[in-house]
């Protein structure tokens, strides 16, 4: 079975990297996967390139798109992105038989635009879809409200799992991987960081990810003086000597997540993680065992979390220990790509 994993954007997410690993990570040899973006060549390319990937980009063409399907006709395309999957249920049955999965790899429940056309769209042409992927039961329970078709709940996996190191109890580093954007809540954290900075004035904040807000947080940065405790090193390929050097991990996400990919990345570094309690989130983290979960924009409650892994780095340590198993036990790689496999050989 021929696969067409396709991704809307070349930039590299939480998606593009936990999907994209899965696919490489696949030995099946009764399915095949076909990395492609319908943007053109970009850091999702060259990141997959140096995995010893092809990827293929379509230059946002939709001409380049549907000659692929019409010539290649992949027996499933996997669509990665809202609005491609919209046009493609509209005219790929007119090109092949190819079934068509959406994934949705965050959960569509909030008050944004986005959010509201999605549930429009599929409440009403869900029916021209052939699946569903979702990566958290959150977003599972609110397709569930608009589609009667099918929906596979698979989370995603980590490949490898890290040795156990001790932390050292001066580390006062805490990192996090988010591009920045207004729903990863970086206004908030910063106002939390504030409060943090005025208790444990050596503690370190690492930001790394893609800017999509122009520069607005680096500025904000200076403008509430943290240049000396907040560092923003933009989007980093490798991530694993930055974890290792860090004592806790933080998602301070407003709405809009599945389930992330690098909370399991801290985890399986053995990083405790501080959080809002949002969406699929409570699905990886559990309050007080492996990490800390606050309602959402309470941004001294979030600051008080970061403190007390700070101040405490035996119990920072014992909750990344138990974060780290959770990972062996539930969100291995191998496990992702089975469910995957069985999914989409299961459609034939």
């Amino acid at each position: 079975m021929k696969v067409l994993l396709l991704f809307s954007s070349a930039d590299i997410g939480g998606a593009e990297r936990s999907l994209s690993r899965m696919a490489l990570a696949n030995n099946d040899g009764s399915i095949s996967y076909q990395l492609s973006t319908f943007d053109s060549h970009g850091v999702w390319s060259e990141w997959v390139i140096s995995a010893e990937g092809s990827p293929i980009c379509f230059d946002k063409s939709v001409w380049k798109l549907l000659k692929y399907i019409f010539t290649e006709k992949p027996d499933a395309i996997y669509i990665i992105g809202f609005r491609l999957a919209v046009l493609l249920r509209i005219v790929v049955p007119f090109l092949s038989k190819s079934l068509l999965v959406q994934g949705v790899r965050w959960n569509p429940n909030s008050n944004s635009m986005l959010d509201k056309m999605f549930r429009f769209v599929e409440r009403f042409f869900g029916s021209l879809l052939d699946g569903y992927i979702v990566n958290s039961n959150s977003a599972r329970q609110s397709l569930n409200k608009l589609v009667k078709k099918n929906i596979a709940l698979i989370y995603n996996g980590i490949a490898e799992i890290q040795p156990i190191n001790s932390k050292k109890s001066d580390n006062k580093n805490i990192i996090t991987i988010a591009n920045l954007s207004t729903r990863k809540g970086y206004e908030d954290y910063l106002r939390a960081i504030s409060i943090v900075v005025s208790k444990v004035p050596e503690s370190r904040f690492l930001f790394l990810g893609k800017d999509n807000l122009d520069g607005k947080i680096q500025q904000l940065i200076i403008d509430n003086k943290l240049e000396n405790n907040v560092q923003y090193l933009g989007f980093q390929e490798r991530i694993d000597e930055f974890l290792e050097n860090s004592a806790v991990f933080v998602l301070p996400s407003l709405y809009g997540e599945g389930c992330p990919t690098s909370i399991l990345e801290a985890f399986s570094f053995s990083l405790p993680v501080v959080a809002y309690q949002i969406d699929g989130i409570p699905e990886l983290v559990t309050h007080g065992i492996d990490g800390l979960l606050f309602d959402v924009g309470n941004v001294d409650a979030l600051a008080g979390g970061i403190v007390s892994f700070l101040l405490d780095p035996e119990n920072s340590e014992k909750m990344g220990i138990s974060g780290r198993q959770k990972v062996k036990d539930y969100f291995l790689l191998d496990d992702m790509v089975k469910k995957h496999n069985d999914y989409f050989l299961g459609l034939k």
